[in-house]
């Protein structure tokens, strides 16, 4: 990996800027500002690496509407960015070697505390009969046919011909 970022906040850095480019930003304070995205507006705090959306506490990196703010007073992207999502750190996580532990010397014998082996619980089946769990859609509806004409619909205590 090249650069400051890992891929995937790099690329949601690249989304935020151009979802940037048409923000209007007034500025309130020196680390305060209104970011206008239409017909509607959120308050960034640059201070607090905070803005009204929240996506920048949730992701760690700047939103569109903090990404204008901070082009706006001329500063660094990369200096607005958690730390976890830099490459620096994704190094130093996995620079440590990770060792397997091996399977085929462990003693299956081994003295335990009290000396019982710990043994998974009885599974018994309820008394009764299984209920089962049918689903409406497979179910097929018994059509009615009337015993003397043989016709669907009707049974024959609703058969009304004379026979």
């Amino acid at each position: 990996m090249v650069g400051n970022l890992c891929p995937k906040p790099k690329n949601n850095l690249l989304q935020n800027y151009t979802k940037s480019l048409n923000l209007k930003v007034d500025r309130s304070s020196s680390w305060l500002f209104e970011v206008f995205d239409g017909d509607k507006s959120c308050a960034v705090d640059l201070g607090n690496w905070s803005c009204s959306c929240r996506i920048w506490k949730i992701n760690g990196i700047p939103c569109n509407h903090a990404r204008a703010a901070i082009e706006s007073k001329g500063l660094s992207i990369y200096d607005f960015c958690d730390s976890y999502n830099k490459v620096k750190n994704y190094r130093r996580a996995y620079a440590v070697v990770v060792n397997s532990i091996p399977t085929f010397d462990i003693d299956t014998d081994l003295p335990h505390s009290n000396g019982d082996i710990i043994r998974p619980p009885d599974v018994r089946s309820q008394p009764g009969r299984k209920r089962t769990q049918r689903f409406r859609s497979q179910v097929k509806k018994r059509v009615i046919k009337c015993a003397w004409c043989h016709n669907p619909g009707h049974n024959h205590r609703k058969f009304k011909e004379v026979i």
